[in-house]
């Protein structure tokens, strides 16, 4: 997607790059995924002549190309909207990127002003595709796919139980080894509900204890294909919520301690410890190599 830079010839202007690597796309929908924007409002400064290709006015639903150059004008979206520094980038294998997100910043763009998918172009990576997200408030590894036929090899490895998928996170209570596989119900609201059915057992999550403290335990999890909240909603039916979490649990001060730390899948491998107090890789390390094979 595109790469976006200030202007030299105007404060109140903001350039997009449409890099060689990217696929024609609508103008309203290229708007939306450079700079975060809901389509709506995007359409409404098309509309109003606010966005020029080329230095030309074209309608929403024209096609931008590879090499053309969309300026915007910055009167019309406020500078909070714009991208800003790129996102670290863990590991890179030309098919695949891992980039490390902050707790507090959206996946997807289009759900808040800032966002990893908004990010890809400034962090080199114009035309990828967000392959999987996480909760604004869940840090830890985002993973892109180059091209549309690497976004599909990884949806099939899913399926075949290929990617794993390991987080670290601090649960309340004493947390013993646990799989857990009631069924989501994702109606869009705000919490999901878990049911006594079980889900497929690729919907799995498989949980192992740490290290024990305080009446709270540093777990592992591995997932294989998540659904929305998964991990967050079996913890809380399991009884054991997570440390700072405000849908599931008691919403203590410091945020929710949920970080996606590893990903293996094949011919790529990702890795980043959280900055928490007393976690020892050594430590998870050891407990991800007891998890069985799925």
């Amino acid at each position: 997607m595109p790469a976006s830079t200030r202007t030299g010839f105007s404060p109140r202007m903001t350039q997009l790059l449409l890099s060689s690597d990217s696929a024609p796309m609508r103008l309203d929908y290229a708007l939306a995924r450079s700079l975060g924007l809901g389509l709506r409002r995007c359409r409404a400064l098309i509309e109003e002549g606010r966005v020029l290709v080329d230095g030309r006015v074209l309608r929403k639903g024209d096609l931008v190309h590879p090499g053309q150059t969309i300026i915007l004008d910055d009167a019309a979206a406020s500078p909070d909207i714009l991208p800003g520094p790129p996102l670290p980038v863990i590991a890179n294998s030309g098919r695949f990127a891992a980039l490390l997100k902050p707790r507090g910043m959206h996946s997807a763009a289009g759900a808040g002003p800032q966002s990893v998918e908004v990010r890809l172009p400034s962090a080199g990576f114009a035309g990828w595709r967000l392959v999987n997200r996480l909760d604004q408030s869940t840090s830890g590894l985002v993973l892109a796919a180059a091209t549309r036929e690497d976004e599909r090899a990884y949806k099939g490895w899913q399926e075949q139980g290929l990617v794993r998928k390991y987080y670290l996170a601090v649960a309340h209570g004493a947390v013993g080894p646990m799989e857990l596989r009631g069924r989501i119900l994702d109606d869009r609201r705000r919490v999901v509900r878990v049911t006594g059915e079980p889900d497929h057992p690729l919907r799995s999550t498989l949980v192992r204890p740490v290290r024990e403290e305080g009446g709270l335990t540093l777990v592992l999890v591995r997932i294989l294909k998540g659904r929305r909240h998964q991990i967050r909603a079996h913890m809380a039916h399991a009884g054991h919520p997570l440390l700072g979490d405000p849908l599931y649990g008691q919403a203590e001060p410091g945020g929710l301690f949920l970080h996606h730390w590893r990903v293996d899948m094949p011919g790529f491998s990702a890795m980043w410890l959280p900055d928490w107090p007393g976690v020892d890789p050594a430590q998870a390390e050891a407990v991800r190599l007891s998890f069985p094979n799925p």
